[in-house]
């Protein structure tokens, strides 16, 4: 055996080695199994759960898992194991569509025994997958739009666990519906917004987006709440 060559080879590999273990990790882009496609469509009206484009949506079924407990309060199991998702571009305008399960309507706070259930799409500030879809941190917000089951929506950015703060905009709509099994809620709001708005979604070709929902009938509320673990991604 060629022994010179034997000790480049493993000079190589050890050098390999030792890079890959001080370089910092990269955010890789969502396969394709993970993608949302937004449909374009002009002149129409998708602010209702039952607006006949919605039939023309590409529909994705979106798995659930239990959030992080970044909260030792945070203890339970979250009910919902899946949400279907869909997406229309519509003039200035992003409708999401949300379908899920849920066997009894919550829609108030019943002492310490029910609370409202409810859904929320979540967006990276800056754009970038790189950012924790864990509530985001300290150097990259998130910005949340949130359903809640009384009819209100909430504008909300955070900037890690515990720190989602509501933020005025008059431009967030939602519309719901009971259906026999669960809820149906449409999203909606201007792609362009200011910059202490939220995420601004003009002239992207795709978007890091992520999903939670919560079943106030199984005391699910804040953090105790069934979401997707890793970013999705809108592709307009």
């Amino acid at each position: 055996m060629n022994t010179s060559l034997l000790m480049k080879q493993l000079s190589i590999i050890g050098l390999t080695a030792a890079m890959t273990a001080v370089l910092p990790a990269t955010t890789q882009a969502a396969p394709a199994s993970k993608t949302i496609r937004v449909l374009s469509a002009s002149g129409v009206d998708a602010s209702t759960p039952d607006a006949a484009v919605w039939q023309k949506a590409p529909v994705t079924q979106v798995a659930l898992q239990p959030a992080f407990p970044g909260h030792p309060s945070i203890v339970g199991v979250p009910a919902t194991t899946q949400i279907s998702a869909q997406a229309v571009r519509a003039g200035d305008q992003l409708f999401v569509r949300l379908a899920w399960s849920d066997a009894t309507a919550n829609a108030a706070i019943k002492d310490l025994s029910q609370f409202m259930d409810g859904a929320a799409v979540q967006f990276p500030v800056n754009g970038k997958a790189a950012t924790t879809p864990f509530m985001g941190d300290a150097n990259n917000a998130v910005n949340v739009w949130r359903w809640r089951a009384d009819g209100l929506t909430e504008n909300m950015i955070a900037k890690g666990f515990g720190t989602s703060m509501r933020v005025p905009f008059d431009g967030l709509h939602s519309a719901s519906v009971r259906t026999d099994g669960g809820w149906t809620v449409v999203l909606a709001r201007p792609l362009k917004v200011k910059a202490d708005e939220g995420a601004s979604l003009l002239n992207r070709k795709t978007m890091p987006i992520a999903f939670a929902a919560w079943d106030g009938a199984n005391q699910e509320r804040d953090g105790l709440k069934a979401v997707t673990l890793e970013w999705w991604q809108l592709k307009f």
